[in-house]
């Protein structure tokens, strides 16, 4: 048999004690704990801040079905099927690819001076100077795609309970929880709500207090007093040249202060049920409504990098929304149809505990201009790209060394 130490006879001994009624008093109901003792009671050593009892889930219908053996942990709960795979029935009408804006071999210096006037170290003569030997206009298609969803999970919650009616299962069935109705305020932003699971809420005693409301102060391990630290618990006060000492003034002499938690009491005000002594569990609905995006740029002729065309506006030619859209087929660019497709097949499989609500793609296009130039025997290249012309010119010939390039 296993020996007991003395502290574990001790704490059993104080249990005992704190949790025992007046044998005077007449017997009361089970479920009248917090009733029974006083609110100065010590709760039993052994409670913690563990999961409350809550109800099993075993049996149940609706929402309480969906609540695995980790209760307060969040569960996805998957859509119906017939809910996430509608295709939309027409496809919106394309309009031809515009004609790209040219640019003046005047437009294109004034915008190489106007990128050169932000860089205090860049010389202005190269770009007034410069002959500019030839200019090249292209065009770089963006295409978006986003995908708007809803995602529902559920879980085991639990609230100070101050009274009040109580939703109970035996009140009725607690529905499914993609039953609830519930809309996004609006579409293609991130949202989340919080909603209480008709029919799944109890009342339990609190797990942490054990019913009185109140719990040992934390501060003061619920001694009441905690160590001075103005005479570092000797109760005494040096004077002037320390030829002398005096009472703390802070403590009065007895090297310990009030708990400044509990005010001396021991006790603090458990924070799980607010002093109640009791806890609402419910089952949460947490609704989450997402934008997923994603997108592809076709650039063949600078070579500029993919974020320089996502960060600059262009003339937009093809933009559909519908619950599900399809792919870009007869677009005049094979490889923005391919794209459309891929990202499409993507995001069909992508979210499968999530219900697709609506879905858009477009496809913008973004001038592109590359300018070749002659300066002081040397030959250059520079891009002005988007409707902002910013401008792109890797080999300047009038930088500082200690500056970036444009």
């Amino acid at each position: 048999m296993d020996s007991i130490s003395p502290d574990t006879i001790s704490r059993r001994s104080s249990y005992r004690r704190s949790v025992t009624p007046n044998r005077s008093l007449p017997a009361r109901a089970a479920g009248s704990y917090k009733r029974q003792t006083s609110c100065r009671v010590t709760p039993p050593p052994a409670l913690v801040d563990d999961e409350p009892d809550l109800p099993p889930s075993s049996g149940a219908h609706g929402a309480r079905s969906a609540v695995t053996k980790a209760p307060l942990e969040a569960v996805a709960i998957p859509p119906p099927l017939e809910t996430s795979l509608k295709k939309s029935e027409s496809e919106t009408h394309r309009s031809p690819l515009p004609c790209i804006p040219h640019l003046t071999e005047k437009e294109a210096r004034e915008a190489l001076l106007k990128e050169v006037s932000t860089h205090f170290c860049y010389g202005k003569g190269a770009a007034r100077d410069m002959a500019i030997t030839e200019i090249k206009h292209s065009m770089a298609f963006h295409y978006t795609l986003e995908t708007f969803t809803e995602k529902r999970t559920t879980c085991w919650a639990f609230e100070p309970y101050n009274g009040g009616p109580v939703d109970r299962p035996d009140s009725g069935e607690a529905p499914f929880p993609w039953d609830i109705p519930s809309s996004p305020p609006s579409y293609f932003t991130n949202h989340a709500i919080q909603l209480e699971v008709p029919y799944t809420a109890s009342i339990k005693v609190c797990h942490v207090c054990g019913g009185p409301g109140r719990k040992r102060c934390s501060t003061c391990s619920g001694k009441g007093y905690e160590y001075c630290f103005h005479c570092h618990g000797d109760g005494t006060s040096s004077l002037a040249m320390r030829t002398a000492t005096k009472d703390c003034l802070h403590c009065t002499g007895s090297g310990q202060r009030k708990c400044w938690k509990c005010g001396g009491e021991g006790m603090a005000v458990c924070k799980v049920c607010s002093g109640t002594g009791q806890i609402r569990c419910f089952i949460r609905l947490t609704i989450k409504w997402s934008n997923h995006m994603d997108d592809h740029v076709v650039e063949r002729v600078s070579n500029l990098d993919d974020d320089k065309i996502r960060n600059v506006s262009g003339e937009i030619v093809c933009q559909e929304e519908e619950t599900t859209v399809l792919p870009l087929t007869h677009f005049p660019d094979m490889t923005v149809s391919m794209a459309s497709a891929q990202l499409l097949q993507n995001h069909a499989s992508s979210f499968p505990e999530e219900k697709v609500l609506k879905q858009r793609h477009k496809v913008s296009i973004v001038p592109v201009t590359s300018v070749r130039y002659k300066w002081k025997n040397r030959e250059g290249l520079f891009h002005i790209y988007g409707f902002e012309q910013r401008v792109y010119a890797p080999d300047y010939p009038q930088t500082c060394c200690c500056c970036c390039i444009l």
